[in-house]
């Protein structure tokens, strides 16, 4: 069998097993360090194979046929996780103003309560991704349309009021003229 390894993010290989084992017990590479072969489908550190736990471990056979190539070794996903990728979720509270704009979408403003809403939604998973500046500015931006959709939706609403009162005294007076 046909093994691939991955050193300071460069692709070597093919090697047999025994050459692989033997490069790992001389510390060339570290338990940390990628390898891949046909039966694997994507690549894994060393150290964790039983097969690598101690260099004389008996080699399979080969009359194994021909192996694939290797998926893509991809030097930016193999490399250890940095601690932005994986971050811990902000303990901070930051308002999300949701319920605040689905009230804004169904009785306010139709426009402004979806704008409201889609920044409402944002605001959770900034926080859980750790980016608590991203979370403010969604929040800030949420109650700046929830506000903004109120504001229209009132405007709309009493002047809807004034035509009606407009209209119900404009009936009244005609109904007095003879």
């Amino acid at each position: 069998m046909e093994w691939y390894y991955a050193k300071n993010g460069q692709q070597n290989g093919p090697v047999s097993q025994e050459q692989l084992a033997e490069i790992f017990s001389s510390g060339q590479i570290s338990s940390g360090d990628l390898v891949w072969n046909d039966t694997m489908t994507d690549w894994v550190p060393i150290g964790t194979l039983p097969e690598f736990e101690s260099a004389d471990s008996p080699a399979p056979s080969e009359s194994q046929p021909a192996p694939e190539a290797p998926p893509a070794f991809e030097a930016a996903a193999a490399a250890p996780v940095a601690a932005s990728a994986n971050p811990t979720p902000s303990t901070e509270t930051v308002p999300t103003y949701l319920w605040q704009s689905i009230v804004c979408l169904v009785l306010c403003c139709l426009v402004g309560g979806i704008i409201a809403l889609v920044y409402s939604t944002k605001v959770d998973p900034a926080l859980q991704r750790g980016d608590v500046a991203a979370a403010r500015e969604a929040s800030k931006n949420a109650r700046m349309w929830c506000w903004i959709s109120f504001g229209v939706g009132l405007i709309i609403n009493l002047g809807f009021i004034a035509l009606t009162v407009i209209g119900a005294m404009a009936e009244g007076m005609e109904g007095l003229n003879p």
